[in-house]
């Protein structure tokens, strides 16, 4: 799907989500919780957590400025994010996560992801002028496997 440049940073983000997300829905019997565990929280620290606030204080207050922010696909990415950070807390805060609760959040993540690129991004897109959305982008931190 072809994105606006100024949203490449954000669509970087999601394509290592995506790859984290494959590889927790397939925990069974031989992953390793605490590497799983560790992968889980090192995704979130280095960029989960980032990307949740580019889209919450940067992109929908720039998209409410020219559309109405209350509409149900953004409800449903607010509440995905919610639901999502509950895993990574639950992820963190116990000594032995079930490998059923890494495989719902790899399924979650993966729905997510899906939600933005091919629904929010693309409403986003309409609505804002395109020097804002350049401007959008000098806001998004920088990923930390490539750079963007």
């Amino acid at each position: 799907m072809k994105r606006h440049e100024a949203l490449y940073p954000l669509s970087h983000h999601h394509h290592h989500t995506l790859t984290m997300a494959q590889q927790l829905k397939k925990a069974d019997d031989n992953s390793s919780i605490q590497k799983m565990t560790r992968d889980v929280i090192e995704f979130w620290e280095k960029d989960g957590e980032d990307h949740f606030r580019d889209e919450e204080e940067v992109l929908l207050p720039l998209y409410g400025q020219y559309e109405s922010v209350d509409q149900p696909e953004i409800k449903e990415m607010l509440i995905q994010h919610v639901q999502i950070r509950s895993y990574v807390y639950q992820i963190r805060g116990s000594k032995r996560p079930d490998r059923q609760l890494f495989r719902e959040l790899g399924a979650l993540l993966q729905e997510h992801v899906r939600l933005e690129e091919r629904v929010i991004f693309p409403m986003i897109e309409k609505a804002v002028p395109e020097n804002y959305l350049f401007q959008a982008n000098g806001r998004f931190h920088r990923d930390s496997y490539s750079g963007f």
